[in-house]
C-alpha cells in the first residue's frame, strides 16, 4: 500500500498519490503519510452531505454537513493516534475514516427518518421551493 502511493522511484515524475504530512516534535525530521484516496473517498460523502442539506433547506445545526466534517475530523484523529500507538507503522486510514463518516450518517439518517431517501434516492422527500429538480424521465425523453 505505501510502495504504490510512493511510486516507482524511475526517476520520472509521477502523479502524487499522497500528502506527506511532517511530525511534530520528531527531532529526525520524520512524516506521516496520508493517500489521496483517503481525503477524496470521505470528502464526496461531506459533499454529498453539504448538497442534501441545501436542497432539502436545513440549517447547519440541523443538516448532516457538520457532522460529517466532525465525524471525518474523528476519524482521521483516531487514525493518527493509532499511527503513533502502532510505532509508526503504516495503517489504512480508511479503515478508521469510513466507519466514523459512514457511521455517524447512518445513525443520523435513522434516527431523523431520512435514511432511506439518503441511501436510494439521494434527495430530500421535500425539496426546498427555490430549486427546480428535473426527473429522471424527462432525460430519457428528450
Amino acid at each position: 500500500m505505501i510502495v504504490v502511493a510512493r511510486g516507482d522511484r524511475s526517476g520520472e515524475d509521477g502523479i502524487p498519490m499522497l500528502l506527506k504530512i511532517p511530525r511534530m516534535f520528531d527531532p529526525w525530521g520524520g512524516y506521516s503519510v496520508i493517500g489521496f484516496g483517503d481525503i477524496i473517498l470521505p470528502g464526496l460523502l461531506v459533499a454529498f452531505s453539504l448538497r442534501y442539506d441545501w436542497l432539502a433547506n436545513k440549517t447547519l445545526r440541523s443538516g448532516y454537513f457538520l457532522w460529517a466534517m466532525s465525524s471525518y475530523g474523528l476519524g482521521l484523529l483516531v487514525t493518527y493516534v493509532s499511527l503513533n500507538l502502532m510505532d509508526g507503522h503504516g495503517q489504512p486510514a480508511l479503515l478508521y475514516i469510513v466507519p466514523f463518516t459512514l457511521g455517524t450518517y447512518i445513525a443520523l439518517g435513522k434516527k431523523r427518518g431520512d435514511l432511506h431517501h439518503l441511501w436510494s434516492v439521494g434527495e430530500p422527500c421535500f425539496p426546498c421551493p427555490h430549486v427546480q429538480l428535473q426527473s429522471s424521465s424527462s432525460h430519457k425523453d428528450s
